[in-house]
């Protein structure tokens, strides 16, 4: 039998993990305080942040230049801009939900959603697929729905004979990913029911919400969101079109955007619709102070220029 040797790998305190960085090209000013953001957010997750920054070398890891305090900087205003964006997207879904349970309410009934070959795409999906999106989703729905802490779910009056509750009780237990799921497989005429609610087109609407949809799970797990890349460019808002990022380089015209910034806009967008007045104060704050007006990291976040970031806090109709 073949036989694996597991090498053990050295514990580092503190200061050697701040010396690490150091020899990493990292720059430390005063060293008591940088061990005290080392203890309270950690090496991985500082590096982390670092990595947009690493000099483009497959042959060496070096952050040229970056300075701790820089560094620490990073990671809290991300932090703070994940925080106002997780509040913006549950405004997203909670406005979403409520026009998928209006929509399907009021052509099917409170409980016909339950019967998926009323309201799906049966152009794209074959009576077995249909079949089977029902049977997982009732499933599901059992299980979070015995779990919620909605008063009305124990209601009898608000449930079928089978204990499913109503249309308008379900879009309560369904997640962000759940819901963009119910869109996906819906009827086209129903996604542009829904879709016109919020100014836009069936394929804009599902695109920005899978693109929520990954935002909100960075920001629920505490990853890096400012420096996120989305391997499936989202559509971008026509509003904003000019303001995404787009330079010559080399290698013909340099587009970014599949960054952090249509994300953004697609967030102001639908709050455009659903509260006209959202102060969006924090997070433009947050990308001015990130980017201090360096041309280079305004268009490594996807922003054409400094006053694209304050179209955030403008207000913008297609």
């Amino acid at each position: 039998m073949e036989e694996f040797i597991v090498m053990d790998i050295p514990r580092l305190d503190y200061s050697q993990q701040l010396q690490r960085l150091i020899d990493l090209g990292i720059k430390s000013s005063t060293e008591e305080r940088d061990i005290l953001s080392l203890k309270t957010i950690g090496y991985y997750k500082l590096k982390e942040f670092a990595h947009p920054f690493m000099v483009r070398n497959p042959d060496i890891e070096h952050y040229d230049g970056l300075s701790f305090e820089a560094l620490v900087k990073r990671y809290f205003q991300d932090k703070n801009l994940r925080m106002q964006v997780l509040h913006a997207i549950e405004s997203i879904e909670v406005a979403v939900d409520s026009q998928i349970a209006n929509v399907l309410g009021e052509k099917y009934g409170a409980f016909g959603y339950l019967n998926f070959s009323l309201w799906t795409n049966r152009k794209k999906m074959s009576k077995f697929q249909i079949e089977q999106a029902q049977f997982f989703f009732k499933r599901d729905l059992k299980k979070q729905a015995s779990r919620s802490a909605l008063p009305d779910m124990g209601k009898t009056k608000n449930l079928d004979s089978d204990g499913f509750p109503t249309v308008w009780l379900m879009v309560d237990t369904l997640t962000f990913g759940g819901m963009v799921h119910l869109l996906s497989i819906m009827a086209p005429a129903n996604q542009r029911i829904i879709a016109r609610q919020f100014n836009c087109s069936s394929a804009e609407l599902l695109s920005w919400l899978g693109c929520l949809n990954l935002v909100r799970n960075i920001c629920s797990h505490n990853s890096d969101l400012l420096d996120i890349r989305f391997v499936t460019t989202p559509l971008s808002p026509t509003e904003f079109t000019e303001s995404i990022f787009r330079g010559n380089s080399e290698a013909g015209l340099l587009i970014r955007a599949n960054r952090i910034a249509v994300a953004l806009f697609i967030i102001k967008h639908f709050m455009n619709i659903i509260t006209p007045n959202y102060n969006f104060h924090e997070i433009a704050g947050s990308i001015y102070r990130v980017t201090q007006g360096n041309s280079g990291l305004i268009h490594s976040l996807g922003f054409s220029d400094k006053a694209s970031i304050g179209k955030l806090n403008g207000r913008v109709r297609k």
